[in-house]
């Protein structure tokens, strides 16, 4: 079920009106537990068949280690965070109130990639490349330094060249020309709702700890989704054997569209005649879903969430839906 075939925002909300939003820390951590789903994380799941992204990443952080070291002489220890999808909304109020902001093309992608150096990390490697002296303190400013701009350009390169490199058997990238601001003008720019693949690096090096984070626009990475998808295994009968095995093996891979309904309305034919742009159908809000395989019922259930993804836990089987015939 495409995740774009569901409910619109704008449902969702009245959906849960009735939901209490006061969830505690717990009930969100992934302890394999199900629980109610948060909608609002729904655009995690267009990241299923990108199974590729996970190796890609840890090579991307075993190079970007790589240049560092060998351009600073800090030996940082880079680990690859899990990629997640952000909007442009999100990115912008996650980011740190100093930043720099590198902006540059990866053909075949349409549209910007952004890297970003938050300031404590470019205080940190300016102090400890020119000889300046541990780790910053806090830092408050809202403005780069013209040396740590160019250090933070410096960074962005080795980002750059890292997923060039670790992405070429997959999606061969070529980059375009690096502009780096202290502020995020570019990626305000765009669209709040547009949908980001945000890729983090956690840098530690001794007692200090940061991130970099490349942004690329989602929409363009979309149409290479099958460059990224496990590889299909390809099982064919040879002359002379039967079709019954290997039917009874490939059936159960058959994929079938299912359809969580969460409410349905029923609706006179006069109002339904008079039904116009901007009016409103009121839904009850209900925590039970209806499973359908086209259109036939399959189960009943509730919505929630299982170890961090959409999920729907089935009450009640089709047998005991159905009414009972003589």
């Amino acid at each position: 079920m495409a995740s774009d075939d569901v409910l619109t925002e704008g449902e969702i909300d009245a959906l849960m009106e009735s939901v209490d939003e006061n969830t505690s820390a717990d009930d969100s951590a992934d302890d394999g537990q199900f629980r109610r789903f948060d909608f609002s994380a729904r655009e995690q799941s267009l990241l299923r068949e990108f199974v590729a992204l996970g190796p890609l990443v840890e090579r991307h952080a075993d190079m970007l280690g790589t240049a560092l070291e060998n351009s600073f002489s800090i030996e940082f220890l880079v680990r690859a965070e899990t990629p997640e999808l952000v909007t442009v909304a999100d990115a912008i109020a996650s980011l740190e109130p100093s930043v720099a902001v590198t902006t540059t093309s990866l053909s075949p992608l349409a549209g910007p990639a952004f890297c970003i150096s938050p300031s404590g990390l470019l205080s940190f490697a300016v102090n400890a490349y020119f000889g300046g002296g541990g780790a910053p303190q806090e830092n408050t400013r809202t403005s780069l330094t013209p040396t740590e701009l160019r250090l933070a350009e410096r960074i962005a390169e080795f980002q750059i060249a890292s997923i060039v490199e670790s992405w070429r058997e997959k999606l061969p990238l070529e980059a375009g020309e690096l502009g780096t601001m202290g502020v995020p003008d570019r990626l305000e720019m765009l669209p709040s709702s547009d949908i980001l693949l945000s890729l983090v690096f956690s840098l530690s090096v001794g007692e200090f700890s940061s991130s970099v984070n490349l942004l690329l626009p989602f929409a363009s990475l979309e149409p290479y989704r099958a460059r990224f998808a496990p590889p299909r295994k390809k099982d064919e009968p040879s002359d002379g054997q039967s079709w019954e095995p290997f039917f009874r093996r490939e059936l159960p891979g058959i994929e079938l569209d299912l359809a969580g309904v969460l409410a349905t309305q029923s609706i006179a034919l006069s109002d339904l005649l008079e039904l116009e742009a901007g009016a409103v159908i009121p839904l009850k809000s209900t925590e039970e879903v209806i499973l359908k395989i086209e259109n036939v019922t399959l189960a009943e259930g509730r919505y929630g969430s299982f170890d961090g993804k959409k999920a729907v836990q089935v009450q009640t089987l089709a047998s005991s839906l159905l009414p009972a015939t003589n």
